[in-house]
C-alpha cells in the first residue's frame, strides 16, 4: 500500500473513510475534534463522510471544506438527545432511547454510504457500533473503532459492557486516547494490540507574549460536573489567598454542567474565584494567553483536550495524579501532579509548590509548547490515523 486505496478496477484514490460517531457539529466536543483535526490533517489523503444523529434545524446533509456531513433521523426529544454535554440531568432510560433511535436510523444510510467507503471509522463503541455489527454481511469493510474514554467506558454502565466489548472484538483496529485507557481495555476488556492516538491543531494554540507580573492566573476550563473537583480548587486558591504572604493568587473558571449553580455560587463569595460561564473558541485561547497554570483536577479522563490545549498555548498544567488525567504532563517539567484531587490540602501544597517555582516559568512554558508539538500536534496524531488505516486496508487486501 502506498496510501492510497486501490479499488476493484484497479485504479487508486484517496481513502475513502466513513466516520460514525453520535453527535457532531454544531455539537462540539473532544472527539469532534478529534474527527474534524484529523479529516484536515489527511484532507489530500483520506475523503471523510461522517455519519451522525440528525437534530431538528439540522439539513440531512452538509459540505465542509475537508468532510461530508450526513446526518440520519433520531426522533428523540432534544433534551434527551443533547445528553452528552452534561448540561442536564438525563436520566439512563430516556439515554438509552436515544441509542435504540440512532441504530435504527442509522442502518439505512451506513448500508448505502458503506458501500461508497473502503474502510469505517466508529467513534465510541456505542451505538453506532451496533449499527455496524447488524450490518457486518452486508456492508463487509474494515472497522477502525477510536474509543475516547469518560462517556464510552468509565461512565457507561457495567451492563452494557457485553456490547462494547462485541464492538471492539469486531473491529480490525482499535484506537485509544492515551495509554492509560489502552491499558483498561486491555485489563477490563481483553482488547489487545490497541493503538494510541491523540492530538491537536497545535497552530490554533499558540504561546503568548507575556510580561513579568506579581499576579498568579490560574485557568480551569472544563465540563462544570462533580468529578472534575472544582468546588475543592476554589476552596484551595480561596484558602492561599488569604495568606498574606503569598503573591496575588486569582482563579478564572470556564464552562457549563449540571454543577455550575454550585460553582458560581461558591466563586461569587470568593476574593479569588470568578466563574466565567460558557466561553466560545475565541475568549478560550484569549483566558490561556492570560493564564500562569491551566488546571484540571478531574477524577478520571480519556485524556483531556483541553489539558492539550493549554500545553500548545505553553501553559503549563496542574493535573490529578490519576490514570488518564496525568498522561500529557511531566511533573516539574511541564506542570505539577495533585496526588489527591479530592484533598484540598493537597491541591493546596501542590499550589504552593508551583507559586516557589515561579522563576522557572519561562523554561516550563517552553517546554510545555515543545511537548504538545512533538507529541500532540495535529500532523502527529493524522499520521498515526493514517498509518492505522493503511494497516487495516493492507491486511485486508487479497
Amino acid at each position: 500500500m502506498n496510501g492510497m486505496a486501490v479499488h476493484e478496477n484497479g485504479a487508486t484514490s484517496a481513502i475513502r473513510v466513513l466516520s460514525l460517531i453520535p453527535t457532531f457539529w454544531p455539537r462540539q466536543g473532544g472527539a469532534q475534534m478529534v474527527l474534524a483535526a484529523t479529516a484536515a490533517g489527511l484532507r489530500a489523503r483520506v475523503d471523510d463522510v461522517v455519519l451522525t444523529r440528525g437534530y431538528a434545524g439540522s439539513p440531512r446533509f452538509e459540505r465542509y471544506p475537508d468532510l461530508r456531513v450526513f446526518r440520519y433521523p433520531n426522533p428523540a426529544p432534544l433534551r434527551w438527545k443533547d445528553y452528552a454535554t452534561g448540561n442536564q440531568h438525563v436520566p439512563f432510560p430516556a439515554k438509552a432511547c436515544v441509542a435504540v433511535f440512532d441504530v435504527l436510523g442509522s442502518l439505512r444510510p451506513l448500508h448505502r454510504l458503506a458501500r461508497e467507503a473502503d474502510l469505517i471509522h466508529v467513534h465510541f463503541p456505542l451505538p453506532l457500533g451496533l449499527s455496524v455489527l447488524a450490518l457486518r454481511k452486508l456492508a463487509d469493510r474494515p472497522v477502525v473503532v477510536t474509543v475516547h474514554g469518560n462517556a464510552d467506558i468509565y461512565e457507561l454502565p457495567r451492563a452494557l459492557s457485553p456490547l462494547t466489548r462485541a464492538v471492539l472484538k469486531r473491529a480490525d483496529a482499535v484506537v485509544s486516547v492515551s495509554h492509560d485507557l489502552a491499558a483498561h481495555l486491555e485489563t477490563d476488556f481483553g482488547v489487545h494490540a490497541v493503538t494510541i492516538v491523540n492530538g491537536i491543531d497545535t497552530d490554533l494554540f499558540r504561546p503568548a507574549e507575556r510580561q513579568p507580573s506579581e499576579a498568579l492566573t490560574l485557568v480551569s476550563i472544563s465540563r462544570i460536573v462533580p468529578r472534575k473537583n472544582i468546588p475543592i480548587l476554589i476552596a484551595a486558591v480561596e484558602a492561599l489567598a488569604r495568606e498574606q504572604d503569598q503573591p496575588p493568587l486569582r482563579l478564572l473558571i470556564a464552562g457549563t454542567g449540571p454543577s455550575e449553580g454550585e460553582v458560581e455560587r461558591l466563586a461569587a463569595s470568593s476574593r479569588a474565584c470568578q466563574y466565567l460561564g460558557f466561553v466560545d473558541e475565541d475568549r478560550k485561547r484569549e483566558l490561556l494567553a492570560e493564564a500562569d497554570f491551566f488546571v484540571q483536577l478531574s477524577v478520571r479522563e480519556g485524556l483531556s483536550v483541553a489539558t492539550l490545549e493549554a500545553m500548545a498555548s505553553g501553559v503549563p498544567c496542574i493535573v490529578s495524579d490519576l490514570p488518564g488525567v496525568r498522561e500529557p504532563v511531566t511533573d516539574g517539567e511541564t506542570g505539577f501532579l495533585v496526588p489527591n484531587p479530592e484533598s484540598v490540602d493537597d491541591v493546596i501544597a501542590v499550589l504552593r509548590r508551583a507559586i516557589a517555582q515561579r522563576s522557572r516559568f519561562d523554561e516550563m512554558r517552553r517546554a510545555t509548547r515543545r511537548a504538545a508539538e512533538e507529541r500532540y500536534s495535529l500532523q502527529a496524531m493524522a499520521e498515526g490515523y493514517f498509518r492505522v488505516y493503511q494497516d487495516v486496508l493492507a491486511r485486508r487486501a487479497p
